[in-house]
């Protein structure tokens, strides 16, 4: 896939069917104060070939059911830890709106999200996203600052002062915080900090 080196279109299901499927429902029972690393139920083995879209429809039909079931304040544990159901179903939104972006364009259709979605995308990849994938990786990149000229904002990524801005409209920002590209981005300040921060998602969560 264009967006995703290394994956299939089979793969972005696989990744929908259990880590969202079945892994954010079980987040959502899980306590709040959970000192586990990862309380997920991830599944032992994954589906191939014929059994990969029968699958996909069973274990989403059950984490819609159980996000209609949920009052959004319940307490429960959140890769971000401590947090509530809300957490989950704004996560589900933006993880399934930019996989279906990422399939369609393998297939030679590029869709994207409302741009309402997109910008709270944005926010989200700043404030969560890409600090746990520096967590993971054990960096503490520059701070940098993202301006997304589609809603006027300005929202710093990481601690400290600013060392450089990037900046661009909502969905080309999405797409370098995601590792899709970064070429129409304009930049301003130390390009070694905007590189560290936009390689995160790519090294911390790649398939390879």
């Amino acid at each position: 896939m264009p967006a995703c080196p290394g994956w299939t279109v089979a793969d972005v299901i696989v990744h929908l069917t259990f880590g969202l499927g079945r892994g954010y429902p079980t987040a959502m029972r899980t306590a709040a104060n959970a000192t586990e690393s990862d309380p997920i139920d991830w599944p032992t083995s994954s589906p191939r070939g014929d059994a990969v879209l029968p699958a996909f429809a069973a274990e989403m039909e059950g984490c819609v059911a159980a996000f209609r079931a949920a009052d959004p304040t319940t307490p429960c544990w959140t890769y971000a830890g401590p947090g509530t159901a809300a957490f989950w179903f704004r996560r589900a939104a933006i993880e399934t709106g930019l996989h279906r972006m990422d399939a369609s364009e393998a297939t030679g259709v590029r869709e994207s999200m409302l741009e309402e979605r997109t910008n709270d995308a944005v926010v989200e990849s700043v404030e969560f996203a890409l600090p746990l994938g520096a967590a993971v990786l054990g960096i503490e990149p520059k701070a940098i600052d993202v301006r997304n000229v589609s809603d006027g904002s300005t929202i710093r990524l990481g601690e400290g002062p600013a060392s450089a801005m990037i900046e661009a409209p909502g969905s080309t920002l999405l797409d370098a915080l995601w590792g899709r590209g970064r070429e129409a981005i304009d930049i301003d300040g130390d390009r070694g900090a905007v590189d560290a921060w936009l390689g995160v998602i790519e090294s911390a969560f790649s398939t390879n």
